[in-house]
C-alpha cells in the first residue's frame, strides 16, 4: 500500500504499522520526534501498534536547538 510520509510517497505492506514506516525510511532515532497520521497527533507509545491504511500521510516533525 502507498502512504505519505511528509508529502513523499513510499510503499509498505498492508498491515504495517507507524514504526513499520519510520524503518523503511531508516529513522533509528526517535529522539525529539512527534508525529502525527492524517492530522491527529500519535504517542510516541502507539507507534509500535497504531495500524496505517492505504493512502495515509504521517507528518514527523523533529525538534532542534538554535537560538
Amino acid at each position: 500500500m502507498n502512504i505519505y510520509v511528509n508529502n513523499k510517497a513510499i510503499e509498505l505492506s498492508e498491515e504495517s504499522v507507524v514504526a513499520d514506516a519510520l524503518l523503511s525510511l531508516n529513522i533509528s532515532s526517535q529522539k525529539g520526534m512527534a508525529l502525527a497520521v492524517n492530522s491527529q497527533v500519535i504517542p510516541k507509545q502507539q507507534w509500535a501498534t497504531y495500524s496505517l491504511n492505504k493512502g495515509d500521510k504521517i507528518m514527523i516533525i523533529r525538534a532542534t536547538q538554535g537560538g
